[in-house]
């Protein structure tokens, strides 16, 4: 029965690889993203997910069609960077840093707003929480990338009514007080908290390094920094504190200036850097069996904010801003 059970979901996942490919080779050869035939498009992100561990995403990001197999091998891929965040911290660690309730009681030392796990209240507690801000964050459990995320005006009746009737029907959420950047990150975009991502390794002696360090910027009306939302990725100089790099989107647009607001991104300093940098260290030594995680960190009125742990990092943003294949780096990272 067991090795019956192990076909069917090998059955199943290849499936969905043929399936995935096939339908973002339609997308990518119709719209013009790639300029290639949808059939051997389709059959090339097929043979680069099979070979190399990418995904369509991989593909259209790292700029798989000009690249060459020997190429392709250099990049931290979908498939690689899961097997080696969870080969660098395991299941149990990899479910703290999933849920955001549990993630947030870890590493409470770091994160300093009011937050409240709906799990863990009842609606009378979650009703006394929201009314001690003027608006708060909800992040649903259930979903991830930013999806679902919104900000909520505690006076809006209707809408407290509305949360507080979905948790009494089991769709649980975070409910956090909502953070302000300082003002030289909040001019960036006003409406989102624009956080700092950056990625620790801990090789086998306990030591520490990064593997990237960028900016995430909203770049629309939106609460959320992330490119899943419509936001902008930059490199950071880990050694000044000052974007390096024109900044990316999913379209693999290079940006100069930040389209919403106009700000000249090269050179642009990043306040409190040293202070940052010393935050994300520190993180990394909470839980020592994660190895190897993309910390969220927000400049805030209020001092440095952990927004959230990351395992495993995203394998494009980690990469896309400097435009430096960083499969070999992490791999001599975490020895």
């Amino acid at each position: 029965m067991e090795m019956l059970s192990k076909i069917r979901r090998t059955y199943k996942h290849a499936k969905e690889i043929i399936r995935d490919n096939w339908v973002h080779s339609g997308e990518y050869a119709h719209t013009g993203m790639i300029k290639k035939a949808r059939l051997p498009l389709f059959l090339d992100m097929l043979y680069a997910e099979i070979t190399v561990g990418s995904d369509y995403g991989n593909y259209y990001i790292f700029d798989y069609e000009h690249k060459s197999q020997k190429e392709r091998k250099e990049w931290i891929t979908n498939h690689f960077n899961a097997h080696i965040s969870y080969s660098h911290s395991g299941k149990k660690t990899w479910d703290l840093f999933l849920d955001k309730g549990k993630f947030n009681a870890r590493f409470k030392d770091f994160v300093h707003r009011g937050w409240l796990d709906t799990r863990e209240a009842s609606l009378e507690e979650v009703k006394r929480f929201i009314s001690k801000y003027d608006r708060v964050i909800i992040k649903p459990f259930d979903l991830s990338k930013g999806d679902g995320i919104f900000i909520l005006q505690t006076d809006n009746k209707k809408g407290v009514e509305q949360l507080t009737g979905q948790i009494g029907r089991g769709h649980h959420c975070l409910i956090e007080e909502v953070m302000e950047n300082v003002p030289e990150l909040k001019a960036l975009n006003p409406t989102s908290l624009n956080t700092i991502r950056i990625v620790t390794c801990v090789n086998s002696k306990g030591e520490i390094r990064f593997l990237c360090t960028v900016i995430r910027m909203g770049c629309t009306d939106g609460c959320t920094d992330n490119s899943y939302g419509g936001g902008i990725t930059s490199y950071i100089n880990p050694e000044t504190g000052k974007i390096s790099g024109e900044a990316k989107d999913r379209r693999r647009n290079s940006l100069a200036v930040h389209p919403r607001t106009g700000i000249h991104l090269l050179g642009y300093q990043i306040p409190q850097w040293q202070e940052v940098m010393e935050f994300a260290r520190q993180a990394a030594r909470v839980v020592p069996e994660a190895k190897y995680v993309g910390w969220d960190i927000a400049v805030t009125t209020k001092g440095l904010e952990l927004i959230e742990g990351n395992i495993p990092p995203g394998e494009g943003i980690i990469q896309v801003c400097d435009g430096i294949p960083k499969r070999r780096m992490l791999v001599e990272y975490l020895k």
